[in-house]
This record gives structure tokens, sequence and C-alpha cells, in this order.
């Protein structure tokens, strides 16, 4: 078989498959779910900013992306002020994604983009006293700095180095995202994960978590096994979520790397790559619960406010996955709504 038509031909095989995706709630239905109360008003101010002429070419994009809606799921306590600025970096997150994705063939603007972007929110996250931002020509990148400054204005130097190196990691893999897309073969579901964990994105919406909440972790516990285990899981468990709700919107593109299309690929049925994916993430959840319950347990490992701050962000983690969820099922983004079903599962053609 030619290398070229491999994944060509695995749209073809998939095109007119019927999808079935059970109703995800129950998995996820004993973890905390809410929704900020300010969405409304937050939503409004992000429909404004983005009906301005200057901004057209963005406006049904992220009207689609409900910003607002996902920071709001993400972070239902978060203060008035906290939401406002996670909501923005969830913009700049979904437009700085969406403008590297486009330069898939532009290897070398590509690039630039991203040392441009790495050099000035490394310089944005320093905080050195005395010292200057670095300035930069592009406005996405340079609309990084309020955010940087809420981040300056509340994480020490070793929370900073945390968040920086997420953002590094991060654009770092764009371009193994951009060499996966690129290449004729279909990658193994190792393979896949061993990129998507990174890709993601959520290395760096996770990362200003404490900022969210308004905590801070004790660093014993970020370097632990632990939470590396939470984190990690998290991220699984949500990009599940997504490759089996943004599948339709990825056929249209003809677009096969995801999970379920992987999975498909190996079995030659929808139906099983879906019930695989749905054991799969049964797992991740009794893994990320079990896992939480050590650590919960271990009092006397952490003090009274440790834990406290330790409680918060695990249980945010669980809701950042519950809200992902919702997001995806009422934001235009998946458009899967209209396929719901009464028992809520959704049936669709690809």
């Amino acid at each position: 078989m030619d290398n070229v038509n491999q994944k060509t031909l695995l749209a073809q095989r998939l095109t007119g498959q019927k999808l079935v995706i059970p109703d995800l709630r129950q998995i996820l239905s004993h973890w905390p779910c809410g929704q900020h109360e300010d969405y409304e008003a937050v939503k409004g101010a992000v429909d404004k900013r983005f009906s301005m002429p200057t901004s057209r070419k963005n406006r049904n994009a992220i009207s689609d992306a409900d910003p607002a809606l996902l920071a709001a799921r993400w972070w239902p306590t978060a203060s008035t002020r906290s939401y406002r600025v996670m909501t923005d970096l969830v913009i700049w997150f979904g437009i700085w994604d969406d403008m590297i994705e486009k330069l898939i063939d532009d290897t070398t603007a590509a690039e630039s983009l991203r040392v441009s972007t790495k050099d000035f929110i490394r310089s944005a996250l320093s905080c050195a006293e005395g010292t200057k931002t670095i300035v930069t020509a592009n406005p996405l990148i340079q609309s990084f700095q309020p955010i940087a400054d809420e981040a300056c204005a509340f994480y020490n130097e070793d929370q900073r180095t945390i968040l920086l190196d997420h953002f590094d990691r991060y654009i770092d893999a764009t371009r193994l995202e951009a060499e996966a897309e690129r290449c004729s073969e279909i990658p193994s579901l190792k393979e896949y994960w061993e990129v998507r964990i990174l890709t993601s994105g959520m290395g760096t919406l996770l990362g200003l978590s404490e900022y969210a909440l308004q905590v801070q972790l004790p660093h014993s516990f970020v370097q632990s096994e632990a939470y590396r285990t939470l984190w990690v899981t998290t991220v699984v468990i949500n990009s599940i979520v997504n490759d089996l709700l943004s599948f339709k919107k990825e056929m249209k593109a003809q677009s096969v790397v995801n999970s379920i299309a992987i999975l498909f690929n190996q079995y030659n049925d929808l139906d099983v790559a879906v019930e695989m994916s749905l054991d799969h993430t049964r797992q991740l959840v009794g893994l990320f619960d079990r896992t939480a319950e050590h650590v919960l347990s271990s009092s006397d490992t952490f003090d009274v406010c440790e834990l406290d701050a330790i409680t918060q962000v695990i249980d945010l983690m669980r809701t950042v996955n519950t809200g992902n969820l919702e997001w995806s099922l009422q934001a235009k983004r998946y458009g899967v709504a209209q396929y719901m079903t009464e028992n809520g599962a959704i049936e669709l053609i690809l």
C-alpha cells in the first residue's frame, strides 16, 4: 500500500460509519460539576470584544468555542477577577493553537512563531525587578502580557518556572503534532498518546490552577509521583472525551489523527473503538480516585493549609473534566448537541 494513501483510505473507511457514544456523564457522575455565576456577563464582554471589525476573522471561531463557557465550567469557584483572566487565557491559547495549526505546511513561519512566543513568555514570566518585558510586533503574542502580569503577582519563582516549562513543552510539542499530521503513516496508539498528552494544551491551562484558586501547593506534592498521576490522568480523560466528541468535526477536515480512528484502524469496528475508549476512561477515573484518596489520607504529611490547597486542586482537576464534557456538549464548536438522544447518548453519521 502506498503510504501516501493510508490516512486517506482510513478516512474513506470511516466516512458514513455510524458513531454511537453512550452517555459520558455517567462515567463522571460522582465528580463535582459547576458553572461560574459571572458567565453571562463575561460572555457578553467577550462577544462585544470580538464583534469589532478588526476581529471579524476570529468572530465565528470564538463564538462557536465560547471560551467564557469553557472557563466558567473549568473554574466555577474562581473569583470574578481570576475567572476573567482565565477566560482571556483560554482565548489566547485557542487563537495561538489555531494559528500554529494553519502554519502546518510553512515550517519556517511556524518555527518563527514558536521561538517568538517562547522568548516573550519567558521574558514576561521572569518578573525580574527593574527589567521590562521584550516587545513584539505580533499582537497575539503581546496580548499574553496581562496574563503574565497576574501570574507574576501571585506566583513565586518556583511556580513560574514550572508554568514556563508547561508553555515550553506545549509549544515544542506542536512541532511533533505538525510532523504527525504531515506524515503519511497512521501512528500507533502509544505514539499518539506520547504526543497528545503534550499537545492537548492542558499543561498551560492547568498550570494556572493555583492562581485560579488562589492557593499554593506544597513543593513536595508538586514534585511527587502522585501529583504526576493525577495530572496525566486528568489530561488523558479530557483528551479521550475531546477525541470522541470532536470526531465528526475532524472527519470533515479528513483528519484521522485521533485515538478513536486509530482504534478503528486496528479493530475495524467503530463500536469496539468507542467501548475501548470508554473502558480506558473508566480505568483512569478509578486510578484518579484511588490516587486522590491516598494523598488526602496522608494527613500526617501535610499541614492543614497544605492539605486544604491539595484538596481544592484535586477537586478542580475533577471539575475540569466534568466541565470539559459539559462545554463540549453545549458549545457549537463540536456541534453534537443536535445528535443527543433522550437517554444522553450521541448518535451520528461520520
